[in-house]
């Protein structure tokens, strides 16, 4: 007796968890206020510390979040070797004499700190990029420039959107046109 040939199921989606919806400005607002917070009640040597806090905090926020998304990210490592080198250059210097040794391992350490960043903010786009045009195919594009200068401010600002598509759309495909297009259409 032979059996009927099975039936395809429906195509299985995964669902990935929505991007944190907080508008870049709401954003932009908090690390502001963390730095008027900064100056007014802390001492001027911890300034700086201070200030970053925030800014650190949603980074790692940012790369744990894409960690749930993809496992294998490397975005996390990156970005917490930034924070803490970036604490280790804004801990203020006791009394020390300041001899020139010192300031160029000062200065190499800042360096360091200025390429991994860079590192870190391409390798997010690049993750973000990965996941949202092959893993859950939307068509986000993130621009080089605008990653350059507003890094996390900007990521956020696409994340937003898509966190309100999706919470718009549910778990129905959809098409984000955050960018210009992929490709040019052939006339």
């Amino acid at each position: 007796m032979s059996q009927p040939p099975p039936q395809p199921d429906a195509e299985a989606r995964v669902v990935f968890p929505a991007p944190p919806n907080v508008h870049w400005g709401v954003l932009f607002a908090a690390e502001f206020v963390l730095a008027i917070i900064a100056i007014v009640f802390t001492p001027r040597a911890y300034w700086n510390l201070v200030s970053n806090l925030g800014f650190e905090a949603w980074a790692i926020y940012i790369c744990l979040w894409i960690r749930k998304l993809e496992p294998g990210a490397m975005s996390i490592f990156w970005c917490s070797a930034f924070v803490v080198l970036e604490l280790v250059i804004s801990v203020p210097a006791g009394p020390a004499p300041a001899s020139a040794g010192i300031t160029i391992f000062g200065g190499i350490l800042a360096l360091l700190a200025i390429v991994i960043w860079i590192v870190t903010i391409y390798l997010i786009r690049a993750e973000l990029h990965y996941h949202y045009n092959v893993r859950e195919p939307i068509g986000l594009y993130l621009s080089g420039v605008m990653t350059f200068f507003f890094s996390f401010l900007y990521f956020q600002y696409h994340l937003y959107k898509i966190a309100q598509l999706k919470e718009r759309y549910g778990d129905r495909p959809f098409y984000y046109q955050g960018g210009p297009p992929l490709s040019l259409p052939e006339m």
